[in-house]
């Protein structure tokens, strides 16, 4: 499989790691209100995706000190969608085919 971010391969697991190491800058959060979000966008497709973070993240030390954990919950989410996309070289399931 393929990083959606690059060009690094690997098994999910693999991919996962090097996410929250190598792609950071692929998930933000933000803050509406009292209440915390991370986004991030399919950098193939225009579809994103926004969570918000336990709402013991309302206070920004909880981000602040998990900020690698909010980024491995996204960076799954991701490579859950990412994985629908031929170009991720994922193994394709020929049971779940039509």
């Amino acid at each position: 499989m393929r990083c959606p971010f690059c060009e690094q391969t690997g098994s999910r697991s693999e991919l996962h790691a090097h996410m929250v190491d190598a792609h950071q800058d692929g998930l933000s959060t933000r803050r509406e209100g009292d209440q915390m979000f991370f986004d991030l966008n399919c950098p193939l497709c225009s579809e994103g995706m926004t969570r918000e973070v336990n709402p013991r993240g309302r206070d920004q030390a909880f981000l602040d000190k998990f900020a690698d954990e909010i980024r491995m919950v996204g960076f799954d989410l991701l490579l859950y969608h990412w994985e629908t996309h031929q170009e991720s070289g994922a193994p394709v399931d020929a049971e779940a085919l039509p």
